[in-house]
Parts: structure tokens; C-alpha cells; sequence
């Protein structure tokens, strides 16, 4: 794609939507689909176990697979993005249309995360429904419940423009998906990590650890459980 030039906002949502279709049918995206189907089925069945709790037990079940499903499906179809176009010889097709890299790029980005939007508001609305037919307020605890959702939407954002940094200076999407995850996990534990560094005594490794601290991002301010 050209360098420079200004950013076309039409190319940038014809190539989202490109993108976005594509996602839609990608197998990849179905069988995570089918697999939070399946993490939803497991949360309900766990819920008749806690009796009392049982409501409580399926939205929070239900809250974490489809934050776990949202993880998967937007890492791995971001990641994969650039590798499979490259490898289906579909970006030479994007390229033709005289792109700039930014309008390649953020073009792609979005397409993936109204792919994953779309995958986080079905689950979400068969959570939901699942809820409201065992009898769940959602007068009371609705606002908390969505706002989760939304906060989790969030980090899987985030995570996505990070592993889409890292697919493009690798030509291994397994690589991509290590460094990827690699953050995603250190993301939620970067408390511990700051503990970690005051108990240093080493002035180097203490320096490090704390420029790590500031790098990563917080993901456990996103946690509202």
C-alpha cells in the first residue's frame, strides 16, 4: 500500500466490511462459535449444581465464557489476518486499489472487531435469555452484567490491535499468538508483577521489571467480578 496520503474513510469501511464478511465465513470463527455454544451448555449444567446460587453461578459462568470466547476468536483471526491474505493472494487484490498502509490496516482492524462484536452480542443475548428463564432481575442486576460485557469487549480490543502489532513483524502466526497470549496473561497479573519488582534488590532488574510494569497494559482494572 502506498505510505502516504490522506486517509479515504470510504476505502477504510469497504474494506472493513471486506474484512468483516470474510471473518463471518471463515471456519475458524464458526467453530469458535460453536465451541462458546458449548462453554454456555456447561455453564447452565454447572448451574443446576448451586441450587440457590443458581443464577448467580450462570451469569458468571456466562460471563466468562464469553469473554474467553471473545479472546480466541479475535486473537486468532487478527493474527492470522495479514498471514492468510498473504498466503490466499487476496492482498494483492486490496492492493490494486492504491491503499495506504493506515487504511489497509485500520480497514482490516475493524472489519475483525465488528466480526468478534457480532460473535460477543449473540452469546451475550443467549446468555441473557438463558437468564431471564430462570427468573433473573435484570431490572437489579442488569446495568452490572452489560457493563461487564462492555469492559470485557474492551480488553479483547485492545488484545486484538496488540496481536495485529505483533502478526506484523512475524511470518509465523504461532509466534504471533504466543506473544500475543503472552501479554494477555502478564496483562492481568502486572500488580504482582510491580510487587515482584520492589522485592528486587538488583538496581537493573528492578528498572526492568518496573518498565515492563508500565508497558503492559492493566487489564484487571477492566475486571468488574
Amino acid at each position: 500500500p502506498r505510505g502516504n496520503g490522506p486517509v479515504n474513510f470510504s476505502r477504510i469501511f469497504s474494506l472493513a466490511r471486506y474484512t468483516f464478511l470474510g471473518n463471518l465465513r471463515s471456519r475458524v470463527f464458526l467453530v469458535l462459535i460453536l465451541f462458546g455454544a458449548m462453554l454456555l451448555a456447561a455453564a447452565l449444567l454447572l448451574s443446576l449444581l448451586g441450587q440457590e446460587q443458581e443464577i448467580r453461578i450462570l451469569s458468571d459462568l456466562g460471563l466468562a465464557s464469553v469473554e474467553v470466547l471473545s479472546l480466541f476468536t479475535a486473537i486468532f483471526l487478527i493474527v492470522n489476518l495479514i498471514l492468510e491474505q498473504i498466503e490466499q493472494k487476496t492482498i494483492y487484490l486490496l492492493l490494486t486499489r492504491s491503499l495506504t498502509r493506515a487504511e489497509y490496516l485500520m480497514g482490516s482492524f475493524f472489519g475483525t472487531i465488528f466480526a468478534v462484536l457480532v460473535c460477543v452480542l449473540a452469546m451475550t443475548g443467549l446468555n441473557v435469555l438463558v437468564l431471564l428463564l430462570k427468573g433473573w432481575e435484570i431490572q437489579k442486576e442488569g446495568l452490572f452484567y452489560f457493563a461487564q460485557v462492555a469492559l470485557s469487549f474492551e480488553k479483547i480490543v485492545l488484545i486484538s490491535a496488540i496481536g495485529l502489532f505483533f502478526s506484523l513483524f512475524s511470518s509465523s502466526g504461532v509466534v504471533a499468538l504466543v506473544f500475543t497470549f503472552f501479554v494477555w496473561t502478564c496483562g492481568h497479573f502486572v500488580q504482582e508483577l510491580r510487587f515482584l519488582g520492589e522485592k528486587l534488590t538488583e538496581p537493573i532488574l528492578k528498572m526492568a521489571v518496573k518498565a515492563i510494569y508500565f508497558i503492559l497494559p492493566h487489564f484487571q482494572f477492566l475486571n468488574a467480578r
